[in-house]
């Protein structure tokens, strides 16, 4: 049997920039988890710092509506962001190919309630999504006259 983790593992509150999204995660605490800094394309554009609660302690307390998706690559992951205002929420690891990811959401820890205020102390995990994931990402060619 695998050894629980009995680290207190408090309830965050995050909301995109408008408000209109508004989702409770419990994970362990930011002081001590670190939250993943990868640099694949989507994370790089949209600047993604990740942390990973359980679906079950994942919750989208308002704004559900006000939700849209992206897919890429392979497909399987929506990343869901705020379609008023645009703020990059949480990836759905539901449908991923990692059958271990299944169970967890990628939460965006910049939309945390009071993230700056501890910003700079968190532990980055650094990934190097650019090349461990897949397929590679190539930029669209640039528009002509540009």
């Amino acid at each position: 049997m695998a050894a629980v983790d009995t680290r207190s593992r408090p309830i965050y509150h995050a909301n995109c920039h408008c408000g209109s999204v508004q989702i409770t995660a419990k994970i362990l605490s930011l002081a001590e988890y670190p939250v993943c800094d990868c640099n694949c394309s989507i994370c790089t554009k949209n600047g993604y710092l990740l942390v990973y609660p359980k679906r079950e302690d994942f919750k989208i307390t308002a704004g559900a509506e006000s939700l849209s998706q992206y897919l890429f690559g392979l497909k399987n992951k929506p990343h869901n962001f705020c379609k008023l205002c645009g703020t990059s929420m949480f990836i759905d690891f539901s449908q991923s190919d990692v059958e271990s990811q299944r169970e967890h959401i990628a939460l965006n820890a910049r939309t945390i309630v009071d993230i700056e205020e501890i910003m700079d102390t968190l532990k980055r995990n650094k990934f190097d999504g650019k090349r461990e994931l897949g397929p590679v990402y190539e930029a669209p060619t640039p528009a002509k006259g540009t």
